[in-house]
C-alpha cells in the first residue's frame, strides 16, 4: 500500500508547486507583456522602483523616455514599468473643473 502512495505524493507535490509558483509567475509575465504592448506617449506610469512619470517617447531597443518633472526626462528599460496610472475620476466623485 505504501508503495502506491509515493507516486501520488510526488504528483501532488508537483501540482502544488505548479499552482503556487509557476502559474502566478506566468500570469505576471503575460500582464507585463500586455502592458508593454499598450504603452504609448502620454500614459502616466509607475516604474518598478516607484518613480511616477509620463511616457514622453518610445525608443527602439526596449527603452522609454519618461518625463518625471518639467524638462526632466529619464531613460528606462520598458520592462521596468510596473503599471499605468488611470486618471479617470471615480464614479461617485465629480470631475474637477
Amino acid at each position: 500500500m505504501s508503495g502506491l502512495l509515493l507516486p501520488v505524493y510526488i504528483i501532488v507535490f508537483v501540482a502544488l508547486i505548479y499552482f503556487v509558483a509557476v502559474r502566478p509567475q506566468q500570469k505576471r509575465r503575460r500582464e507585463m507583456e500586455q502592458l508593454s504592448r499598450t504603452l504609448e506617449p502620454g500614459d502616466e506610469v509607475v516604474t518598478t522602483s516607484g518613480i511616477y512619470g509620463i511616457v514622453s517617447e518610445m525608443e527602439d531597443g526596449g527603452t522609454v523616455l519618461i518625463q518625471v518633472a518639467e524638462d526632466v526626462d529619464i531613460r528606462i528599460a520598458q520592462s521596468a514599468i510596473a503599471r499605468k496610472i488611470t486618471a479617470e475620476p471615480a464614479a461617485d466623485q465629480p470631475a474637477a473643473d
